[in-house]
């Protein structure tokens, strides 16, 4: 196995020094000097630990002060707050995502020969937002006490399992912690550093430990108190469970390991939601200064991403990608550097495609059913779009016409998957339409089923994903051409997961994800992988073992196996040859219909904002800006 270990190296983003060399030098935030001086705070070296973690900046050694501003759009944006402050695993990525993983909270790690057992070694003396110290304990609490917990979570995440299987998880010492497979698991490490492994560490056990039964006996009275339905109810409502849970962003009182604590929650009828820096972050700079240089964050809900444009247009914004930065608002962005003072910085864009339509393969209705589940029809609805005409409108020429897969020039790419069916031909989609049954037509010239009923094909979009929404519209009228009778719902995030996640949906529009690296631990368009992936959600379900799972044929199941492999080996060659058998049976079953590339990605962020990245990745694996460390932002004047 490559990498058996991992200690703390100089040149890399996180230098590795421990802080008893720094203790009298350190820095801290103006605030905290007077708290501390006033007895209202411990000194920052007790408060940092003994081995806190060195950052480089991107750029140079900051200084206090300054919010760092931008916009949600809705109720449910709360993955916009998961990025700016939620990522914070064990090990994390690097800054250009090369693969590499680079120590975090802990400090090194140890595996054995056969990919099975690894061993975390944690800094001594890191404490939690309350100030109670972050130990091994932590880690065994999430899994032992909460995802074993069929209340808490009632399907294991699939990156925790080999065989079915948690692991077994030994607390060997305050600062270390040692996690067992029954099988070898050569992914696991890339997994911890993925978005999810942040659920290893996200918990208290002292916090979120007294509404579990197990430890309180008065648990459920308590949630009865609260006006909870049932303690498990009440926990989630506390500690937030799992990484998406909107909950964890509406607890103030919630312990956290990231760098900055929530002080107006993200709750019904808020309109902001702000942050304030947590004097027990575990992070400096070279120079000794406690991390971050910011004071907090304000993000303004808003009820539409016009409104958040707007914002950043004014100058209003320190830093945002979301909900703005498309290609059609680039000029007026770009226009607006001076009056605005922003300006845009380059990012890398790591999608198998900017929108992915995915066809219900396992619609409730047996009628739709049996004609979205053939592989003829769908490859004629995707004959029947004029990709370059969407290129050139949407995305105004900055993008490839492709399939849903990974980049085609990488080595996770599959040639025949990114540019099977994407030519546009009308004749050809008429033909194919006519052939599967479905020749008769209304005096709209719309088709029939077999049956004689209209064939109606809902296409589900999110208004707030920008490009995907406007695709949308174009789609439809293409499949409109061709007499398949689409039409378009735009729907808000919350009643769009609803309607897919209950599989009540004919089809939906949604970012590609699954390039590079991505792809090993998130499949969802390259296989049933999970509820994301929306063309198959029942046997997604399946694949997880949640209830409303369905079992899938066999080519799907000839995938996880093909899956399970990758995940148990740790040699990178044999990785490569199953994850490209993988990727041949994804072409032979073509499960959703891509339009094109992602154009070249940007954010805009103010001039006065030092120490960001620059061409950075942006994926939902790696959640930008979360791996850049907004931690390390300023404002230089």
């Amino acid at each position: 196995m490559k990498h058996l270990s991992y200690l703390l190296l100089a040149g890399v983003s996180a230098i590795g020094i421990t802080g008893s060399a720094y203790a009298a030098d350190y820095n801290q935030a103006p605030e905290f000097a007077k708290m501390v001086e006033a007895g209202a705070l411990p000194a920052v070296a007790e408060r940092l630990g003994e081995e806190p973690l060195i950052m480089e900046p991107v750029d140079e050694v900051g200084k206090y002060g300054g919010l760092h501003t931008a916009g949600m759009v809705g109720g449910n944006d709360r993955n916009m707050l998961l990025k700016f402050t939620g990522y914070e695993p064990l090990f994390a990525w690097d800054r250009q995502w090369t693969g590499k993983i680079i120590p975090n909270i802990a400090k090194s790690y140890t595996a054995s020969n056969d990919a099975t057992t690894y061993t975390f070694e944690l800094r001594a003396g890191m404490k939690w937002s309350d100030g109670n110290e972050f130990t091994a304990e932590d880690i065994a609490f999430f899994i032992n006490d909460v995802v074993s917990n069929k209340k808490l979570y009632p399907s294991i995440p699939s990156w925790l399992l080999v065989d079915g299987k948690l692991p077994e998880v030994t607390v060997n010492s305050p600062t270390s912690v040692t996690f067992k497979f029954s099988k070898p698991y050569g992914l696991f490490m890339k997994s911890v550093a993925g978005v999810f492994g942040t659920q290893l560490n996200m918990l208290s056990k002292n916090y979120c430990a007294q509404f579990l039964p197990k430890y309180n006996p008065k648990a459920e009275e308590i949630a009865a108190a609260a006006g909870a339905t049932d303690w498990a109810d009440h926990m989630i409502n506390m500690c937030g469970v799992e990484i998406e849970n909107i909950q964890r962003w509406r607890n103030a009182e919630r312990p956290t390991l990231e760098a900055f604590l929530i002080v107006e929650p993200y709750v019904a009828g808020a309109s902001q939601v702000t942050f304030h820096r947590n004097p027990y972050y575990w992070k400096v700079d070279p120079a000794g200064n406690q991390l971050p240089y910011l004071d907090g964050a304000a993000f303004t809900i808003n009820a539409d991403k016009q409104t958040a444009l707007l914002a950043a247009i004014a100058g209003k914004t320190t830093f945002q990608q979301r909900h703005i930065a498309t290609t059609a608002n680039k000029p007026v962005l770009f226009d607006a550097k001076e009056s605005g003072g922003i300006e845009l910085v380059p990012r890398r864009v790591l999608t198998t495609a900017d929108a992915a339509i995915s066809i219900n393969l396992t619609h409730e209705d047996p009628v739709k059913r049996a004609i979205f589940s053939n592989k003829d029809f769908r490859i004629a609805l995707s004959h029947a779009i004029d990709r370059q005409a969407i290129i050139d409108t949407i995305y105004l020429g900055q993008a490839e016409a492709k399939q849903v897969s990974p980049t085609t020039d990488s080595a996770f790419g599959n040639k025949r998957l990114s540019t099977q069916y994407i030519e546009y031909d009308v004749d050809t989609a008429n033909k194919m339409l006519d052939a599967v049954g479905l020749d008769k037509k209304d005096s709209n010239g719309m088709r029939l089923t077999a049956e004689g009923k209209p064939l109606v094909l809902n296409l589900m979009t999110v208004a707030a994903l920008g490009s995907q929404a406007d695709v949308s519209e174009l789609v439809v009228q293409y499949w409109q051409a061709v007499g398949v009778d689409a039409r378009l719902q735009t729907v808000d995030r919350t009643r769009f997961y609803e309607v897919k996640n209950n599989n009540d949906h004919d089809a939906v529009v949604w970012p590609g994800g699954g390039d590079g690296i991505e792809g090993y631990l998130d499949p969802r368009y390259l296989m049933p992988f999970s509820t994301e992936s929306n063309y198959a959600v029942s046997w997604g379900k399946y694949y997880q073992g949640l209830d409303g799972g369905e079992e899938p044929p066999q080519a799907i199941k000839d995938q996880w196996a093909l899956y399970e492999q990758l995940k148990s080996t740790a040699d990178e060659d044999l990785q490569a040859k199953l994850w490209q058998q993988i990727l041949e049976i994804a072409a032979d079953q073509f499960y959703a219909i891509g339009v094109s590339s992602s154009p070249p990605g940007y954010a805009i962020k103010s001039k006065n904002l030092g120490n960001v990245e620059v061409n950075s990745p942006v994926s939902w694996l790696y959640p930008n800006p979360g791996p850049i460390n907004s931690a390390q932002w300023y404002l230089k004047n």
